[in-house]
Formats: structure tokens, sequence, C-alpha cells
């Protein structure tokens, strides 16, 4: 079944990336039929990178210890 939504997304990904660094990455994976597919940490990747507006590796990596800890702790 053919999604335009996930089309959109998937595309968006690759022109930011390229195909190959999104699936190197597992942002993207590719099916038996080699059709690209979102990978949960694809959609970790929008919500929490995306969403939150981060822009730098230093952002990306206080967002991600902020949440490691968040789980860590219980919070």
């Amino acid at each position: 079944m053919y999604d335009a939504e996930k089309h959109k997304t998937i595309e968006r990904l690759v022109d930011e990336f390229g195909e190959k660094v999104c699936l190197r990455l597992g942002i993207l994976g590719k099916d038996d039929n080699e059709t690209l597919f979102l990978t949960k940490a694809g959609m970790g990747y929008l919500i929490q990178v995306t969403a939150a507006d981060i822009k730098t590796t230093h952002e990306a990596y206080a967002a991600g210890y902020q949440q490691g800890y968040a789980d860590a702790s219980g919070r």
C-alpha cells in the first residue's frame, strides 16, 4: 500500500542526509523488495530532533543526555 505522507517523510530524510547515511545510521531501512521504510530510530529522530529544532551536534548530544538521564532516573 502506498502512503503519500510516508513517502514525503522518507524523501525529506534522503534529501537531507542521502540514502547511504540514512541506512548507515538506521534512520531508514530496506525491506526484502529493496523498498525504503522509516525505522523507529528515524521516527525518533523526526520527533526528538527535528520537532525540537535541534541544529547542532552539541544540542543533539545535550538532548540525548537529558533523555538518557530522565530514563535512567525513572522520570
